[in-house]
C-alpha cells in the first residue's frame, strides 16, 4: 500500500535541475499569458488602443490650445480660421474612414487567399500581423482624433470662442503620417502573401517554441543527476496505477499547462500527479487529465477543481508550450502544395528547407525528463513529454508520403535529412532519421522515376548512413545499377539537373 505520511520518493536524492527552474518561470502567471497569447492573436486590440490613443492625444491637444489660447504668439503657417480648420478636419475625418475601408478588404482578400492556397492554419500568424493592425489602428486613431477636434471648434459670436491652431496642425500632421503608414502597408501586404514569406514566418514561430520550450542545449553544463534507479520506483508507479482519475470539466485542445500550480499543488498536499496529455492534444469531457497517488476522499472534489484550472483550453493549438503546433502549419502548407489541385513543388522544399534546419536545432537541445521534483527531491509530477521522434513523425509523415511522385522534392528531403543529421546528439536521434530516409526511399522506389534520379537518392542514403555511423548504426549497402548502353550516364547528369531544378 502507498503510505501517505511518507514523503513520496522515499528518500531520493537529487536536485532541480536549471530546466524545472527555467519552465517554471516561463510558465508563472500562466493564465494571463494565456490570456494575452489570445488578445495579441487578434485583429482589434491594436486598433482599439489607437482608438483610444487618437483620443487622449485630441484631449491633450486641445487643453494646451485653450490654455494658451491668448499667452502666445503663433507663427503665421500655423494660424487657421473656424471654418478652415471645420473643413480640414472633416475631409480628413471622411477621408481616413474612407481607407480605414480600403484597408479592411485589403486585409480580408489577403487572409481569403491565403487560406484557400495555402490552408486555414496559417491564419494565425497572418491575423497576428503587427503591420496591418497598426495600419488600421492609425487610421482610426487620426479619424477619432479629428472628430474630437472637430466638435470643439467654435466660431465668433459662440460661448467660449476657440479656434484650436495647434490641434488642427497635429491632425494635418497625423493624416500626412497615415499616408505614409498606407503606402509601406501595401508594399508589406504584396510581400506576406508570398509563400516564402508565410514559411518564414511559421519556421520564427517554431524556431522561438524550441528556444522557448527546450532551453538546454548539448554540452551546457549538465544539471546534477541522481541515481538512475531510484527516479521512479515501482512503489510510486503502482501507486500512481490504483491513484484517483481526474475528469475534465470541459473540452478542447490544451493550449497551456500551469506546472507551477500543479507541483505546489503536489507539495502542499504530498502528492504525485502524473499527466497523461500534453500540450497540443485534445481532451474531451470526462476524460482522465491526471492520476493522483495520496489523494484522499474529502480533498478530491477539491483537487479536481484545482487541477482543472491549470488546464487551459481551446478550439485550436497554440505554440507557446506545443512545438507540433507549428510543426503541422508547415507540414500543412507543404501537403496542401503537393496536391494535384495546387502542385506547387517549390514551396513545399520552402517548408522542408525550414523544417529540417527547425530539427537541427531541436537535436541540439536538451530534453527535459519526464519525471519532476520539489526543491528536496521528492517525485511530485509525472508528465508526457515531447520527444525528438515525434517531431519527426509530425515533420516528415505526410510530407514523405505525398513526396513519392517528386523527385525533386524527395531529393530535397535527403538534403534536409542530411542537414538534420549534423546536429545529431545520441544514437536514438540518428536511428530516427534514418528511419525517416529508409522510409523515404522505399515510397520513391514504390513509383516509375528516372533511373538517375533514383540513383541520386540511393547515393544520399549511402552518405546518410556513413554520417550517422559513428553513433553505432551499421550502414547497409546499396546496389548500384550497371549502365545497360553508354546514354545512361548522360541521363544520370540530366536527373541531377532536374533535382538542382528547386532551390
Amino acid at each position: 500500500m502507498y503510505d501517505r505520511s511518507s514523503p513520496p520518493g522515499g528518500q531520493i536524492a537529487c536536485y532541480r535541475t536549471h530546466f524545472d527552474e527555467v519552465a517554471t518561470l516561463m510558465i508563472a502567471n500562466g493564465k494571463w499569458l494565456n490570456v494575452w497569447d489570445r488578445i495579441r492573436a487578434s485583429l482589434w486590440f491594436v486598433p482599439i488602443l489607437c482608438t483610444l490613443g487618437g483620443i487622449m492625444s485630441a484631449v491633450v491637444m486641445l487643453t494646451l490650445d485653450y490654455n494658451w489660447k491668448e499667452k502666445w504668439t503663433l507663427p503665421f503657417w500655423l494660424e487657421t480660421t473656424t471654418d478652415g480648420a471645420q473643413t480640414i478636419l472633416s475631409t480628413i475625418s471622411g477621408g481616413m474612414i474612407t481607407v480605414v475601408g480600403v484597408v479592411l478588404s485589403m486585409t480580408m482578400v489577403t487572409l481569403s487567399i491565403t487560406s484557400s492556397q495555402f490552408g486555414s492554419r496559417v491564419l494565425r500568424s497572418r491575423i497576428r500581423d503587427r503591420t496591418t493592425q497598426w495600419t488600421i489602428g492609425a487610421f482610426l486613431g487620426t479619424t477619432v482624433y479629428s472628430l474630437v477636434v472637430l466638435k470643439m471648434v467654435r466660431k465668433i459670436g459662440e460661448d467660449d470662442f476657440l479656434i484650436p491652431h495647434l490641434s488642427v496642425m497635429a491632425a494635418i500632421l497625423f493624416a500626412i503620417a497615415s499616408l505614409v503608414i498606407l503606402l509601406y502597408f501595401i508594399h508589406h501586404i504584396t510581400m506576406i502573401a508570398q509563400a516564402p514569406e508565410i514559411v518564414a514566418s511559421l519556421a520564427h514561430d517554431l524556431n522561438h517554441s524550441i528556444e522557448t520550450i527546450f532551453p538546454e542545449k548539448i554540452g551546457d553544463p549538465p544539471p546534477q543527476e541522481m541515481p538512475s534507479d531510484q527516479k521512479f520506483t515501482d512503489e510510486q508507479r503502482k501507486a500512481i496505477q490504483d491513484g484517483v482519475q481526474i475528469l475534465s470539466s470541459s473540452e478542447g485542445y490544451i493550449q497551456m499547462i500551469e506546472a507551477d500550480e500543479l507541483l505546489g499543488l503536489a507539495n502542499k498536499y504530498n502528492l504525485i500527479i502524473e499527466l497523461p496529455k500534453r500540450p497540443g492534444d485534445f481532451i474531451a469531457r470526462d476524460e482522465t487529465i491526471a492520476m493522483v497517488a495520496g489523494l484522499s476522499k474529502e480533498e478530491e472534489e477539491k483537487l479536481c477543481k484545482a487541477i482543472n484550472d491549470s488546464f487551459y483550453l481551446g478550439n485550436s493549438r497554440s505554440p507557446r508550450q506545443d512545438v507540433n503546433c507549428s510543426v503541422h502549419e508547415l507540414a500543412q502548407m507543404a501537403v496542401r502544395a503537393l496536391s494535384p489541385g495546387i502542385n506547387d513543388p517549390y514551396t513545399a522544399v520552402n517548408c522542408i528547407d525550414r523544417l529540417s534546419a527547425a530539427l537541427g536545432q531541436l537535436a541540439r537541445r536538451r530534453m527535459p525528463d519526464e519525471n519532476r521534483f520539489d526543491a528536496e527531491g521528492n517525485l511530485r509530477l509525472v508528465v508526457d513529454r515531447q520527444s525528438f521522434s515525434g517531431v519527426m513523425h509530425a515533420a516528415f509523415d505526410q510530407i514523405r508520403c505525398c513526396s513519392t511522385t517528386s523527385a525533386a522534392v524527395s531529393q530535397r528531403l535527403f538534403e534536409g535529412y542530411l542537414r538534420i543529421a549534423e546536429s545529431v546528439s545520441d544514437a536514438d536521434q540518428a536511428t530516427n532519421v534514418l528511419h525517416q530516409a529508409r522510409l523515404t526511399l522505399e515510397g520513391v522506389a514504390e513509383e516509375k522515376h528516372h533511373p538517375a534520379d533514383l540513383l541520386m537518392m540511393q547515393e544520399k542514403y549511402s552518405r546518410l548512413q556513413e554520417k550517422l555511423a559513428p553513433f553505432g548504426i551499421p550502414a547497409e549497402p546499396q546496389k548500384k545499377e550497371e549502365p545497360d548502353d553508354p546514354g545512361t550516364e548522360e541521363s544520370r547528369e540530366e536527373g541531377e539537373a532536374s533535382g538542382e531544378v528547386i532551390g
